[in-house]
């Protein structure tokens, strides 16, 4: 039997070239996060299935996830999101200094249909704030979204962060006296607006909402993109929704978040937000998918029992941001192909061997990476996969270098070659980072 060279479809699966790129988006996410004051933290992959079943709700704990039942006869999960796992984690954890700050990068599992931007097995970015009910938990969230962005290099008018009110759609959707089923299937619908093309949601919403009269309030808030449009303030003013969603259009005006838009057809499609909600779309139509959700959710903590805990946060899938990335040219050159040791030492013969491998440890000390040849292929063949892993200096260790104790070091892209000691290796190294070549 051959085995199959293809992992499992849509599992991860990075090469070196690869895991850099991803490491270089982590960096810019951790260091967004940490400028704030969050604290990073981890969760199990493995929950019971109740747990987001109650949270999350049936479509995505059962419909849409990695579920089965153990050797002990528990029905489990493997975690298709974060948020109902960070609940359980805060409302364990007895006394904590509130407002908690925390995010993670964890490992999600989804089982749907791979495509662009969306696999099963995915690294996910997740920041929250619990603790505190007031509107600026929410601006410090966005402050940190747009300075996300603005790390990886991406301009104002390349994303944008959308936001509404899910308490706003609340009010609306019990304006037209809908029961609580009907609700749920006007959030659906509306939560489809931009994945489908407008004349098939239309079509869609008056399939689902029999009533004609509601289906065309749902349609006309769905495409609002005003707070205070005189229609909304109609239907809906003097609600605290509506005094709330104002307010925080003022707050982001304030705070000079031009990339924020109201936008109401977002709604997202969990269970448990209760207040503003909110997503980083791409401006352009190449990437269709939302980087990033979130939103308030003030009832997840308390279903635990003991003290009621509000919270506010998003996930962001690290696809979606790459592919948004790569789309715009915002990779930096080199990431791909950078190499994976400051120096290569070729070994002339295994004469020389203890004193290279000796050597190398003390480059290493020094804080310089170093590939040792391994192989005991001739010199030739050495310089050739110290090219091809496109390593930047390469030294050849003969009995001259051991009896001398120098070493003669080649640029590999100038061709210059200068004889140091070994605690000069450094300086040469800074040197050429600074200068563009060693001297």
């Amino acid at each position: 039997m051959t085995l199959s060279r293809k992992p499992l479809s849509g599992m991860r699966e990075l090469t070196p070239g690869e895991k850099r790129v991803e490491d270089y988006i982590v960096k810019r996410l951790r260091e967004a996060g940490a400028v704030y004051g969050f604290e990073e933290y981890e969760t199990p992959v493995l929950e019971p299935l109740e747990l987001f079943l109650a949270k999350s709700g049936s479509e995505l704990a059962v419909k849409q996830s990695y579920n089965f039942t153990d050797k002990g006869g528990r029905k489990l999960i493997m975690r298709p999101e974060l948020t109902p796992s960070l609940a359980r984690m805060v409302a364990a954890s007895g006394e904590l200094i509130y407002p908690v700050k925390w995010m993670s990068f964890p490992v999600c599992y989804r089982y749907e249909r791979p495509q662009r931007g969306r696999v099963r097995e995915f690294m996910q970015f997740n920041l929250d704030i619990l603790g505190t009910s007031g509107l600026q938990a929410e601006l410090e969230v966005f402050l940190v979204l747009r300075r996300i962005m603005n790390s990886l290099g991406a301009s104002p008018d390349q994303y944008a962060i959308r936001y509404s009110s899910r308490r706003l759609a609340l009010e609306i959707l019990r304006s037209c006296g809908m029961t609580e089923e009907e609700m749920a299937q006007a959030y659906a619908v509306i939560d489809k607006k931009d994945k489908i093309k407008p004349d098939e949601w239309k079509g869609l919403i008056l399939e689902t909402i029999k009533d004609e009269r509601n289906a065309g309030t749902v349609i006309k808030f769905a495409s609002c993109s005003d707070p205070n449009a005189p229609w909304l303030r109609e239907a809906v003013g003097g609600t605290e929704a509506f005094d709330e969603i104002v307010k925080f259009s003022g707050m982001l005006k304030d705070a000079g978040i031009s990339e924020a838009l109201f936008d109401a057809s977002v709604v997202r499609g969990l269970d448990y937000y209760t207040g503003i909600v909110f997503e980083v779309m791409d401006t352009g139509s190449n990437n269709r998918r939302a980087i990033c959700g979130g939103g308030r959710y003030d009832n997840l903590v308390g279903m635990f029992g003991g003290q009621k805990v509000t919270g506010v946060g998003f996930g962001l899938g690290l696809l979606t941001l790459e592919l948004f990335l790569k789309t715009y040219g915002l990779i930096p050159d080199g990431i791909y192909g950078k190499q994976p040791a400051d120096i290569f030492l070729a070994v002339y013969s295994d004469e020389e061997r203890v004193f290279a491998v000796n050597l190398a440890e003390k480059l290493r000390n020094f804080g310089v990476s170093v590939e040792i040849d391994i192989t005991g292929k001739n010199l030739s063949k050495q310089f050739k996969i110290a090219g091809r892993k496109l390593i930047g200096y390469i030294a050849v260790i003969g009995p001259e270098e051991v009896a001398s104790g120098r070493i003669i070091l080649r640029n590999m892209t100038s061709g210059i070659e200068t004889e140091c000691k070994v605690s000069g290796v450094p300086g040469i190294l800074r040197d050429s980072c600074v200068g563009g070549g060693a001297n």
